[in-house]
């Protein structure tokens, strides 16, 4: 077993199960018990994705290597919100303020970035500012954001987990009749915990029906490459849209992209930089979509005020004021 930490050590310990089979039990118990319905973990599903108890993320598998394998990502930060991300560098108070206004103003969000880059921690601060009178569905494939074990915050939370098909092929519940089942549960807002497949479309559908101030979380590369990103996941759905159709969806149902990136170099106090370094905001379509990057990386790569904000009219009304943090206010 490899145990990596925070400041970049990774060190050898004990192992956790003394043969391979012993492994494959452990895993196959933590299946059945750690999430909303039993989860297996054989030769006919040989990749195993769910929540422990704790909130860490565990990923197994099995029949697909030469040994079964397993990792473990633990959150540090389960219960954080935009103030704790300034003070760890992930992003300075102007942003913090736009941001918060986003959230308020029900701007839809998505939040983009690379594996282990902070997105998850994005999006529960994002939504810690969403106020505690408010319905939230969240939707994901194992449940992880726990945005109901902190009542004081958010008394009225459904999650909805994808629930995969059993020994025979039945009983399966796709991510995409997930969302569109939250949408007939009476929600303020849509929370998809991660997009990863043909639940795209159903999402920014019910992102451009008045669901407004939805969050949702999106690996890419880049706040620009959101946007193929979002077209090549559309055209594997079942609805096969086409791109000019999804990029019409598109800028008809997103507001902001944020882009969190992860530096491998490794920052004050030992531990790995991860920080904002982009915000784009969807202004329109015209065969692709129209974006502006309202806040776009400075000399060290961290998110520094860039062009003025289209909608800086809705955030003004929620109290935001650009000129109190040091940029244009139009």
């Amino acid at each position: 077993m490899f145990v990596g930490y925070a400041d970049g050590r990774e060190v050898v310990a004990d192992p956790v199960a003394d043969t391979d089979d012993e492994l494959v039990e452990l895993v196959q118990t933590l299946g059945a018990y750690s999430g909303l319905s039993s989860r297996p973990f054989d030769t006919a599903n040989p990749m195993l994705d769910i929540r422990l108890p704790d909130g860490s993320r565990l990923s197994a598998v099995m029949e697909v290597t030469q040994r079964p394998a397993l990792s473990i990502r633990r959150n540090r930060m389960s219960k954080v919100f935009l103030s704790d991300l300034v003070g760890n560098g992930t992003l300075d108070e102007g942003l913090a303020a736009f941001l918060r206004a986003c959230v308020t103003a029900r701007k839809n969000v998505m939040i983009a970035g690379a594996t282990n880059a902070g997105k998850t921690t994005m999006l529960r601060a994002l939504a810690n500012e969403i106020p505690p009178e408010e319905r939230l569905i969240t939707v994901e494939r194992a449940l992880e954001l726990g945005l109901g074990e902190f009542p004081e915050l958010h008394p009225n939370v459904v999650g909805l987990e994808e629930r995969l098909s059993n020994s025979e092929g039945l009983g399966s519940i796709s991510m995409a009749e997930l969302v569109r089942r939250s949408l007939r549960m009476n929600p303020s807002r849509v929370i998809v915990g991660e997009v990863l497949g043909d639940e795209i479309v159903t999402m920014l559908n019910a992102m451009s029906q008045g669901n407004d101030g939805s969050l949702s979380t999106i690996h890419a590369n880049s706040s620009q490459e959101v946007f193929n990103r979002i077209a090549t996941y559309a055209i594997q759905a079942i609805e096969r849209l086409p791109q000019d159709a999804t990029m019409m969806l598109i800028a008809g149902a997103i507001n902001f992209v944020v882009f969190v990136r992860r530096d491998n170099q490794y920052g004050q106090g030992g531990r790995l930089q991860r920080f904002v370094s982009s915000v784009r905001e969807i202004n329109g379509v015209d065969g692709r979509v129209l974006s502006s990057e309202v806040w776009a990386p400075g000399a060290d790569g961290r998110a520094e005020p860039n062009s003025p904000i289209a909608c800086l009219d809705d955030l003004a009304r929620v109290g935001y004021d650009p000129a109190a943090y040091g940029r244009w206010s139009g």
